[in-house]
């Protein structure tokens, strides 16, 4: 009878020279290493598993239309278009049911039309900018920068959704609104978008075209274009923006400057310039918001409002001044988003009507 020490020399033969054992085994095997003490080998990468898709044609055009901007152009528009209703001729506003479903549709066309005239603005300037939004983080995935969609497209989707638009505010509103969205769609593409790499000028001159949508409501609704609303509507709209975008800019300073944009931030390391600028810009602000009541054009209501909120903004500002860091910053861009519509919408619920 064999020995317990040659039936064990014999199984290890037999598993060393089997073909289907595996390389890696044998050695273990010869040395009588069981094979619930085999070192714990990583996963491998799966080689059939995909990188994420794509977000899909659709997905790319609607971003193309800066969907968050495009809404704050939206609710302007409406802003300006509802201002506008109670100071026009008594003859041309009634309460009868005709009257105020031409109204919606009014509100609805006017609005409309000027989102996708800022569709096709922003599509223009994301073709633009598409070589220095690859080297911003919070723009390095939009479908221009990473070359998903090319400028034929971008031509084709701007044509259409700016004719569109143009049609529309001529339709609902009239040539006047027409015009002033054509005004602010070539300003923000030949005016505002090139001089962002030339001057810190740009987010002045951009405040311009970024100011006109409450007016294209205003106008389109058929209200007279010096009125002091319509002219209140539009320099707060316009004043707001400064100390809002130096507050952005001020955030993400080092991708603007890493993207070759002249930002005020940018060329203003310390940050003196730039919080004195956004100070002295809300300052004119919360004098600019009491137009509207010495004109007689606006309540008591909206004085007690516009007041309180201008404080407030400047009290942000004048903060950034004081600290010149990136949280009095932020402060200030989150007090700018509560002032804009607690403002604008203060001045739409409380007329003062002659």
């Amino acid at each position: 009878m064999p020995s317990r020490q040659a039936i064990l020399s014999a199984t290890r033969v037999r598993w060393s020279s089997s073909p289907s054992t595996p390389k890696l085994l044998t050695p273990l095997c010869r040395r009588g290493t069981a094979l619930t003490e085999l070192p714990p080998t990583s996963p491998q990468p799966d080689p059939h598993q995909s990188s994420p898709p794509d977000p899909g044609l659709v997905t790319d055009l609607y971003q193309l239309a800066k969907p968050r901007l495009t809404l704050l152009v939206v609710l302007t528009t409406a802003l300006g278009v509802a201002a506008a209703w109670p100071f026009l001729p008594r003859h041309e506003f009634g309460l009868t049911t005709p009257e105020i479903l031409h109204r919606i549709n009014q509100l609805l066309g006017i609005s409309g039309g000027t989102a996708l005239m800022a569709a096709a603005a922003n599509a223009l300037n994301q073709w633009w900018e598409r070589t220095p939004d690859q080297l911003m983080k919070r723009t390095a995935g939009r479908a221009t920068a990473t070359g998903r969609i090319g400028g034929k497209i971008i031509l084709i989707y701007s044509v259409i959704t700016g004719g569109l638009g143009g049609s529309l505010l001529y339709f609902f509103g009239n040539s006047l609104a027409s015009l002033l969205g054509l005004l602010s769609l070539t300003l923000y593409i030949l005016v505002y978008t090139p001089m962002k790499k030339r001057t810190t000028l740009n987010t002045l001159f951009g405040a311009i075209p970024g100011a006109l949508p409450p007016l294209i409501g205003w106008c389109g609704a058929g209200a007279p274009l010096q009125h002091p609303v319509g002219m209140s509507l539009f320099g707060i709209l316009f004043s707001w923006q400064i100390p809002h975008f130096l507050a952005i800019a001020w955030m993400h300073r080092e991708e603007y400057e890493a993207a070759g944009f002249r930002m005020l931030p940018v060329v203003d390391p310390e940050g003196h310039r730039t919080a004195r600028t956004a100070l002295l810009w809300s300052l004119f602000l919360w004098a600019l918001s009491l137009v509207p009541v010495l004109s007689g054009a606006a309540g008591a209501g909206y004085l007690t409002i516009a007041s309180v909120a201008g404080a407030y903004l400047t009290f942000r500002a004048f903060t950034l001044a004081q600290t010149r860091d990136r949280a009095a910053a932020r402060r200030l861009f989150l007090a700018s988003l509560i002032y804009l519509p607690v403002v604008l919408g203060a001045l739409v619920a409380n007329p003062s009507i002659s």
